[in-house]
């Protein structure tokens, strides 16, 4: 029982997440292995240089030069707002509505997108295999890799890979040689801040992916997970690049700069998501089933760069849905919160 309540003494990350050690010391291996602020500042610089190397090369293409994948929260909302006033950048932003968005979020999507003078899609999947998808990915993970459940839960990730499939698939019909997403230290690995990808040539991973989610969810998820491409777009380059991860912003930052662009929080997403309604019974899957917060990495990280206090991470990873708040949502994906 004690390691299961043990936690790194300086990120807090807990013995319950797989794979984790956590040393004599008190630390954690990630710890134990992050280098000094003054390393992690010139790492962010790099990163920094690598981006506007990327977007020097891209800034002119047209009509678009990069899809955005906006979800209206306020860290794809600062993303969008650094892509187009520090980077100068053509974007596109695209939200995907699952059903689940508060109508806060899309106030906030017409707001952020207005003041910033971007052009914005919102793309509504196929709602009853949406929630089929989500019902399923509550009750079963094996669709995806072990390591994904230490950064999001079941639920976030079979979404993630949906968004991420639409975002690639716009950007290989409208041209656009870049895509971004709104990710944090945490959510992602440092070196995934800029990736290129061929598209062409990932057909073999690809169809395994497909293969895997089709089993899961039915033929009908093929479409949502088929980049659809054609020989046109066999040698294509696309690169994708997380901005956020060559910065070291403070929350109330992001809210105060956000702010000035029109987003307001919503008041009807729950305890842990500034934009999507389902996500509290991700969190409170996950950590029942997990033993740890499906927002650790994230919090751990925040707190090993400084960008969080330790009362506000410890505040937020004490914060969890109670069963009674997300009956509703279990309801509305078909699952029994009596058997996850």
């Amino acid at each position: 029982m004690e390691s299961t309540l043990r936690s790194c003494r300086r990120c807090l990350l807990p013995a319950t997440v797989p794979g984790l050690t956590i040393a004599e010391s008190g630390l954690c291996d990630i710890c134990l292995v992050t280098p000094p602020e003054a390393e992690l500042a010139q790492q962010r610089a790099e990163i920094r240089h690598e981006l506007e190397r990327i977007v020097a090369t891209h800034r002119d293409v047209e009509p678009y030069a990069c899809v955005v994948a906006f979800s209206g929260g306020k860290d794809s909302s600062y993303t969008l707002k650094l892509l187009v006033e520090r980077f100068q950048l053509r974007c596109i932003a695209v939200t995907i509505d699952n059903g689940f968005l508060s109508k806060g979020t899309a106030e906030n999507c017409k707001a952020v997108c207005g003041s910033l003078g971007v052009d914005h899609l919102m793309f509504t999947p196929n709602q009853q295999f949406v929630r089929k998808m989500y019902g399923i990915s509550a009750v079963q993970e094996d669709m995806h890799a072990p390591a994904a459940i230490q950064r999001a839960s079941s639920i976030c990730n079979s979404c993630i890979s949906l968004i991420n499939t639409h975002i690639l698939q716009k950007a290989l019909e409208l041209g656009a040689p870049l895509v971004a997403g709104g990710y944090l230290g945490g959510q992602l690995p440092r070196d995934a801040a800029t990736m290129s990808i061929r598209p062409g040539q990932q057909a073999r991973p690809r169809a395994a992916l497909i293969k895997r989610f089709v089993r899961a969810f039915g033929d009908a998820a093929r479409p949502y997970f088929s980049l659809g491409r054609s020989d046109a777009d066999a040698d294509r380059e696309i690169t994708v690049i997380n901005p956020m991860l060559g910065f070291a912003v403070l929350e109330d930052e992001i809210l105060h700069d956000i702010a000035q662009l029109g987003w307001k929080r919503p008041r009807d997403t729950g305890l842990t998501s500034t934009n999507c309604r389902l996500n509290d019974l991700g969190v409170y899957i996950h950590h029942r089933r997990h033993g740890f917060h499906a927002y650790a990495f994230e919090i751990a990280d925040q707190l090993r760069h400084g960008l969080i206090s330790r009362e506000d991470a410890t505040r937020k990873l004490n914060t969890l849905p109670e069963q009674t708040d997300i009956q509703w949502l279990a309801d509305k994906i078909g699952v029994s919160t009596d058997v996850l």
